[in-house]
């Protein structure tokens, strides 16, 4: 199982933060389909030119988009077509989410409906390399034990020292 290093959940970051916004996924969706001047995405999309520059600003500073001057007017561009790609798959999975909530139905998968992201061939929890314990993620105290021991409870954090000024 790969082991991201820590500049590879920062470029993994700048990505996914870039995409934390509505309106920016509504610019890159647009983008994917061609190049727009500012103007478009403005009349396009409802919002004013500064919310719209400020989101495109936030586009170019992660690489997802690029810009060139022509001549009065700026056009931008989708630099990397698979942020389109992480969209779709994103859109695809939150349906799938949102009909296994209403439902009430136990996930099952279901290659034709959800894109397969990360590692699918290692079940979470299952021992490996990177989790030793076998535990999940939100299970800091079986973590925290010995390996087999799942009855230790890690020690509270030590009480902070009180100023003398509130003594």
């Amino acid at each position: 199982m790969n082991t991201y290093s820590d500049t590879d959940l920062d470029a993994a970051e700048a990505i996914i933060g870039a995409l934390d916004s509505r309106l920016r996924v509504q610019i890159i969706w647009r983008l994917s389909i061609r190049d727009h001047f500012v103007h478009e995405l403005v009349d396009g999309l409802g919002k004013s030119q500064p919310l719209i520059s400020q989101h495109l600003r936030v586009l170019k500073r992660s690489g997802i988009v690029d810009s060139e001057r022509r001549g009065r007017e700026v056009i931008y561009r989708l630099v990397l077509p698979q942020a389109a790609d992480i969209i779709t798959a994103a859109v695809k999975l939150g349906l799938h989410a949102r009909d296994l909530q209403r439902s009430g139905a136990e996930p099952t998968p279901d290659p034709d409906n959800v894109v397969q992201i990360g590692h699918t061939d290692v079940p979470r929890g299952a021992g490996t390399e990177e989790d030793p314990v076998g535990q999940v993620a939100h299970a800091p105290a079986a973590a925290a034990g010995t390996p087999g021991n799942t009855d230790t409870i890690p020690s509270p954090a030590p009480t902070p020292p009180v100023p003398n000024a509130f003594s």
